[in-house]
């Protein structure tokens, strides 16, 4: 039987083919003999995350700051048949309220509201328009001391309203006041930590995390609303400032 050479080329790829599976077949054992080695180096650290213990607590400073400043909102009221009457009259006693604050040398004066608006009256269960009411109101900061005395300047000079007084610390003291409110918020933090992990017999590690809240300022209560004759009642109406409270969180998660 002869053999051509064609059919005696076919039989060269099986040869090959059988030799590339016996080579993969020796090479599988290496492969496998590796994976448990890399395993073994992994899993120290992994294990190490997982018993991890985290204690997470939050500390609270807070500071209080002596105010000096007065921040005074005022203005005028007017009524009048007509409204052309009416803004005319607000305008020429807002006029001279402006210019006495600003020789007494006020801060901040601005102006903060303009308002004309129809007037009503009810008769016999009907509504109908009496005239015009106009107002306008300025906000301005003093110092306490002089609050009293420019008030009494206002009045005489047209104000017949008092909207609001509140009272302000300088921005230097209200940040040194942070600043402490955050150190004390710290200590407390870890004062707590302290505390419990020693009571429960642990140890602390270290600080896994730190969260610094944003610092609230609490204002004094603004005192309320009041008409111009409260401000007539003395000479120089007596105005006392308070204490601005500044609060400061702290967050840590401690591991132990």
């Amino acid at each position: 039987m002869k053999i051509s050479r064609n059919q005696i080329k076919g039989f060269k790829p099986m040869r090959h083919l059988t030799t590339f599976v016996l080579s993969l077949a020796f090479c599988v054992p290496s492969i496998t003999a590796i994976a448990p080695a890399a395993k073994s180096q992994e899993n120290p650290s992994i294990q190490s995350a997982k018993n991890e213990r985290v204690l997470t607590i939050s500390g609270r400073g807070e500071r209080f700051v002596k105010t000096t400043k007065a921040r005074i909102q005022l203005g005028v009221n007017v009524e009048g048949k007509t409204a052309i009457a009416v803004q005319a009259e607000v305008a020429r006693q807002a006029n001279s309220i402006v210019s006495r604050l600003q020789q007494l040398g006020v801060e901040k004066l601005q102006t903060n509201s303009v308002q004309l608006n129809p007037k009503y009256v009810y008769e016999n269960n009907r509504q109908r328009q009496d005239g015009f009411t106009g107002q306008t109101t300025v906000s301005f900061v003093v110092a306490i001391e002089q609050a009293g005395s420019v008030l009494d300047a206002a009045v005489n000079s047209g104000a017949n309203q008092i909207e609001q007084i509140s009272f302000i610390a300088t921005d230097a003291a209200l940040n040194e006041a942070k600043q402490l409110a955050l150190q004390d918020a710290i200590k407390d933090a870890q004062t707590q930590s302290a505390t419990v992990l020693t009571a429960l017999g642990f140890t602390p590690k270290s600080i896994k995390t730190i969260s610094v809240n944003d610092s609230a300022i609490a204002y004094p209560v603004p005192l309320p609303r009041q008409d111009a004759f409260v401000a007539k009642a003395a000479n120089s109406v007596p105005i006392l400032g308070g204490e601005q409270k500044v609060e400061a969180l702290v967050t840590l998660q401690i591991t132990y």
